[in-house]
């Protein structure tokens, strides 16, 4: 299983170093386990191994008495010597040498190993050794000499190479688990003097390239920050620089309009709808991209107030009838909580879309829907492509190499969307019966109940008037 190739992701690699680190450290466990386990078992052989010493040590110690004491006794007999006080001492050490097997033997069984007969021959030897002392006791130093010599004698022989046998089983297993611990050990020692250097270098590395990384990011968030304000300074600069001429423009345009020479020549009548026409198109493009750029920056603010949307829509006909486009409205008098600048950009922007780009008659429906007003304006042109129509207030929509919306920056649909959500609507596009239609959904204002009109609670299409 590879864990890293060229172009595979870098959940490949980090998955690679983990699984690495995680048998290693797997491996390193177990190996602080051995070590504790053979340590343990190292401790309770090493205590089994005194014990045996401990049982060979007192069964000397107990035949070495008695032997001391019989020849006392022997030589007080055939010599006339008092030696009372030599076979006390030596019948003393001879109990509590005889104490000390005992114990000894206790804890040689309770430590759980294959002791074969040891504990018979224990038993066996201390009787005799007993008897002895009994004997001597008794001032029977004849009988006592004979207890040593037929049972103490043999008897310690046997207890003897019963218990070396043991005790060189328990001596081997202790130096073969020292052996494999010192071995465990090292191998453990060397994970460690490995792991930790390597360790260390890995997260080194990491750290270095999350560094260079964050500072890459940093840079690029930087110039990203510096290009936005380069550009949202341009696009305001350029805004606020085109306003003036193009509103000076249109007033002059419009006062042309009403002087009577002119609109009586069709020639320069038409030219001056035209111009009219032209700058309006091009005053709402550029409040259009101040609109976008003032988005992006998220410095678009709203000022909420009660709005008539019927009186915001006839506004905004209005001014594209006196342009020469006629607009049918009609719309139910309502009140919504919303910005009214905003609320005659969309409209505007919907209507001027219309216009340009959908069929020659345009309307506008405005009613009522519950707790929300709708406000459609309907063409009877094409209409958007299917395959871009789920996208049609997206920014810079292509169809093929073209925008969407041939002639446009690309911004109007997706600015209606954007400004309709930041006051608590919706805005979407369907056609219905071969035409177009455009909606705005907003919420009417909470302090006010709609304004219905009897008999136009919607009107119908052959009802609209221009």
């Amino acid at each position: 299983m590879r864990f890293w190739r060229p172009g595979a992701s870098k959940w490949d690699r980090a998955l690679g170093i983990t699984l690495v680190a995680g048998v290693a450290m797997l491996l390193l466990v177990g190996l602080v386990f051995a070590i504790a386990y053979g340590s343990q078992r190292i401790t309770r052989d090493a205590k089994s191994l005194h014990n045996a010493d401990e049982i060979l040590r007192s069964s000397t110690v107990v035949r070495a008495q008695l032997s001391l004491g019989v020849h006392a006794g022997e030589v007080d007999s055939h010599f006339g010597i008092n030696s009372s006080e030599a076979m006390s001492l030596s019948l003393e050490e001879t109990g509590q040498a005889l104490e000390d097997l005992d114990l000894a033997l206790q804890a040689l069984v309770s430590d759980g190993i294959e002791i074969g007969d040891i504990q018979d021959r224990v038993e066996s030897f201390s009787a005799a050794a007993r008897k002895v002392i009994a004997l001597m006791e008794a001032g029977d130093t004849e009988g006592a000499s004979a207890v040593v010599a037929d049972d103490v004698g043999p008897g310690f022989n046997r207890l003897g190479s019963s218990v070396v046998v043991v005790r060189n089983g328990l001596a081997d297993t202790v130096r073969s688990s020292d052996v494999l611990l010192s071995q465990i050990g090292n191998v453990a020692g060397f994970l460690v003097a490995f792991l930790l250097p390597a360790a260390v270098i890995f997260i080194y590395r990491d750290l270095l390239r999350r560094q260079a990384r964050q500072a890459e990011l940093e840079s690029r968030l930087e110039a990203a920050r510096q290009i936005s304000e380069a550009r949202e300074e341009f696009i305001a600069n350029a805004s606020h620089e085109l306003r003036t001429p193009l509103t000076s423009i249109t007033g002059l345009a419009m006062l042309l309009a009403e002087v009577p020479t002119i609109r009586e020549d069709p020639a320069s009548a038409e030219l001056l709808d035209l111009m009219i026409s032209e700058s309006v198109d091009l005053n709402r493009m550029v409040e259009d991209l101040l609109t976008a750029a003032r988005l992006d920056a998220g410095a678009l603010s709203y000022t909420f107030q009660d709005v008539s949307p019927d009186i915001e829509v006839e506004e905004v006909a209005g001014s594209l009838r006196r342009a020469g486009v006629p607009v049918e409205a009609a719309c139910e008098p309502a009140q919504l909580r919303a910005d009214a600048v905003r609320l005659r950009q969309i409209i505007r922007n919907l209507l001027s879309n219309a216009n340009k780009y959908g069929g020659p008659r345009i309307r506008v429906l405005g009613y009522v829907e519950g707790r929300t007003y709708v406000c459609e304006v309907i063409d009877n042109g094409e209409g958007v492509p299917d395959e871009i129509a789920d996208r049609v207030f997206q920014r810079f929509v292509h169809q093929g190499q073209q925008t969407a919306v041939m002639g446009s920056v690309g911004l109007g649909l997706s600015i209606v969307h954007a400004l309709t959500r930041g006051m608590g609507g919706s805005a979407s596009y369907r056609r219905s019966n071969g035409e177009t239609h455009f909606a705005i959904r907003m919420p009417l204002a909470h302090s006010s109940e709609a304004l219905s009109v009897p008999g136009l609670a919607r009107a119908e299409p052959d009802q609209l008037t221009a």
